[in-house]
């Protein structure tokens, strides 16, 4: 009986040898084990365990790159400035124009306010303002693989814009190792890589060490106490590759190993370059007690610090004579001709693994015409735009404008009224658009014609365009308004008046006056 059951599974569901001596071989030569797949034997483990085993290693040695290399370095550099730039600003969406136009004003201040060590009685505390601690985030995220922000709600009375402030927690704060149950921790929740999940796969708190456990000089003892900190009060800011994934990974970690063998490769020459030109060349002597050149001597009189070794200098227009049996021997200085085609190789596979293009942290725009910075460029833009939308905006900007705007209504910011309108229904309030840094033109002339364009044929609208150049188009509706009004006061007019025709007849003249003009031929005809 056991035999026919045994049988019947292998008919049922048959292991993969059997497959395999069914078959005759691999039809993947990916998964062969012959002579190409030799050596090849990949993990099978998660990556939530590859970072539980492995994550503090890739996290210092990204963190030693970023410090010691200037490609790393220029890296972080190069794509925070694009991804981030001056700052993902806000445009309140809310259907009401006096409300959207109080929501840009409160938030105005806030962003001066936001952060966690600035003191409204101190105006000149605080690190940086909002737009700045979005790129800490973003560098955070990129070289450590992920940022914590903690909200840190504040007294009314204490005078700032919105009782709420931001703090930045680094990702060495919250222990990897961290998976058994605590003590606060309910039954039914488990702890896994410092996040504590509820039963439903949701976060319910994160157990952070009260200080940075590298600081061990000035908090030693915070440094081994865990804190307790409710899912709600944090926001965990990683970009996710994975399906589950419980941590971030460090963006360098794909192409860390081939850069710190780069830098070895640099040093290594720059250290024979340094050799080659030191020695001049070797004196080969026959009679080591008649020397052809007298060897250097110090200015103090005192012997040379190597008894064993003379060193001979040639100063311009000597003509040394060389005595019986000796010759001198000039270093013959090699050079290796492809060490520029070679560092611009590796260059290259480093930028696209971290996202860029080889020139952008090189620097070297050597070989590259309009038409090849062009397309690089809008590739880069495509991933850089994945990036804010997908993750940052998703999991910083919006979840960040949601509680301030919940912290602000509970302060009665902006009143009873409104307090109870968002009581009701919150969604219009909420409603907002952020709006990214402007990507500089490649040719100017041709992107502002094409703006002009697609606006004119109906394709975009001027607050869609000023929105890609980074601005918002009420703020310069606003600032062109002003602008109008006071060049009117003064007497000044400027081609830049959109009320004016431009060409022909009637240029530099408003609409009214034309009309005026208009009339007067009309009555000068009759």
């Amino acid at each position: 009986m056991n035999l026919v059951r045994r049988a019947a599974q292998m008919t049922i569901a048959p292991t993969a040898p059997t497959v395999r001596q069914a078959m005759g071989t691999t039809p993947f030569e990916a998964a062969g084990k012959g002579r190409r797949g030799y050596g090849w034997n990949p993990s099978y483990l998660g990556l939530n365990t590859l970072l539980f085993s492995h994550g503090l290693e890739l996290l210092t040695r990204n963190r030693d790159a970023v410090r010691n290399s200037a490609w790393a370095a220029g890296a972080v550099d190069s794509y925070v400035a694009n991804a981030i730039g001056r700052g993902i600003r806000l445009i309140p969406q809310h259907p009401d124009e006096q409300i959207r136009e109080l929501i840009r004003q409160k938030w105005a201040r806030w962003i001066r306010e936001s952060d966690v060590e600035y003191d409204p009685k101190n105006p000149a505390s605080g690190q940086t303002d909002f737009y700045g601690q979005q790129m800490i985030i973003a560098r955070e995220v990129m070289e450590a693989g992920e940022c914590f922000v903690r909200f840190r709600p504040r007294a009314p009375k204490e005078g700032l814009a919105v009782p709420l402030q931001l703090q930045l927690i680094e990702a060495e704060q919250l222990p990897l190792w961290r998976n058994q149950p605590a003590p606060d921790v309910p039954d039914a929740n488990r702890v896994r890589c410092g996040v504590e999940f509820r039963p439903d796969a949701r976060r319910a708190a994160y157990h952070f060490w009260k200080a940075h456990p590298g600081e061990t000089m000035f908090y030693p003892l915070e440094a081994l106490q865990v804190e307790r900190v409710q899912a709600a009060d944090v926001l965990h800011v990683y970009k996710p590759i994975r399906a589950g994934q419980f941590r971030g990974q460090p963006w360098l970690t794909t192409v860390l190993a081939k850069l710190y063998e780069l830098e070895q490769y640099t040093d290594a020459e720059i250290v024979r370059k340094k050799i080659s030109a030191m020695i001049t060349g070797f004196i080969k002597q026959v009679s080591p007690d008649n020397p052809v050149m007298t060897p250097d001597q110090p200015s103090n009189g005192q012997s040379q610090t190597d008894p064993g070794t003379q060193i001979s200098k040639l100063e311009p227009g000597t003509f040394p004579v060389l005595g019986f049996g000796e010759e001198v021997q000039f270093a013959d200085a090699k050079d290796s001709g492809d060490y520029k085609a070679f560092v611009r190789a590796c260059l290259q596979a480093f930028a696209s693994g971290a996202g860029l293009a080889e020139y952008q942290i090189s620097g070297d725009l050597s070989g590259i015409n309009y038409s090849s910075i062009r397309a690089g460029l809008l590739e880069f833009r495509r991933k850089c735009e994945q990036y804010q939308h997908s993750v940052f905006i998703f999991q910083v900007c919006h979840p960040i404008y949601r509680r301030w705007l919940r912290e602000a209504m509970l302060a009665m910011v902006f009143g009873i009224e409104l307090l109870n309108a968002y009581d009701k229904d919150p969604e219009p309030f909420e409603a907002a658009q952020w709006v990214t840094p402007g990507w500089p033109w490649v040719d100017p002339e041709k992107d502002m014609k094409a703006a002009e364009r697609a606006i004119r044929d109906g394709l975009s609208t001027r607050s869609i365009e000023c929105a890609a150049q980074g601005y918002d188009a009420a703020v310069i509706d606003a600032q062109q308004q002003g602008d109008n009004e006071r060049a009117d006061k003064l007497g000044l007019s400027y081609d830049s008046d959109g009320r004016k025709v431009l060409t022909g007849r009637n240029a530099g003249l408003t609409e009214d006056e034309i009309e005026k003009d208009a009339q007067a031929d009309k009555v000068g005809i009759q």
